[in-house]
């Protein structure tokens, strides 16, 4: 028996039409999802593989291994090998994923706050530092990597990781290769930055030993 839509016109006469609804035929994860299975892959990095076994007519699909979210997160730059040992990126932290297919509590939350963002700039070790971090992080951010001086930190802006390239073009010749410490700044290019950054400590750090 085909579907129908009834309508009742102004006189109370119910007239009915012969019409066809397209059934929904995509897989279940991606109408869980809500997405395609690309789309699945590029926010979760799980892979569906399909199976020989059918549920109601419906085939039924296995998620692919660890094996395969372990090279989706290794591509995301989330993790990383050093000497065979692995390495959360720190964005993973920043964004609170515990693995490739767990999303962060509050997850929406965090993402929201991550648009904004300081950019910061210490001392440690006789060399400088200039990195920046989404604002929901910036206190551990700092206090992970153990300064000896935390010189200023701009205001929170949408714009900081434009600012921290800005800043790391600025004194690329003291740039030691492509990471965020600089060597041999003057007295001058530790004031500039310190001006770039709005000459203040924006948010209030507590390094190791303070109360």
């Amino acid at each position: 028996m085909g579907n129908f839509i009834f309508n009742t016109t102004g006189n109370g006469t119910i007239s009915t039409y012969p019409c066809t609804f397209e059934t929904d035929k995509r897989p279940r994860h991606e109408k869980f999802f809500g997405m395609t299975e690309d789309e699945i892959y590029k926010n979760y990095g799980l892979v569906f593989t399909k199976t020989n076994i059918s549920i109601g007519n419906e085939i039924q699909y296995k998620i692919s291994s660890d094996f395969e979210a372990e090279l989706w997160m290794i591509k995301k730059g989330f993790v990383k090998y050093v000497r065979g040992k692995k390495v959360w990126h720190d964005e993973a932290f920043e964004q609170g994923w515990e693995n490739a297919w767990t999303p962060p509590k509050d997850y929406e939350l965090t993402q929201k706050s991550k648009e904004l963002g300081h950019v910061y700039f210490f001392k440690s070790a006789g060399s400088h530092k200039v990195g920046c971090s989404c604002a929901n992080n910036i206190e551990n951010r700092v206090r992970q990597q153990l300064p000896d001086e935390v010189i200023a930190v701009s205001e929170a802006r949408k714009d900081y990781k434009k600012l921290e390239k800005q800043i790391h073009k600025m004194f690329v010749k003291n740039q030691v290769g492509r990471y965020e410490i600089f060597n041999d700044l003057t007295e001058k290019d530790v004031n500039k930055i310190k001006e770039l950054l709005g000459n203040k400590i924006a948010v209030k750090i507590k390094l190791r030993g303070e109360k």
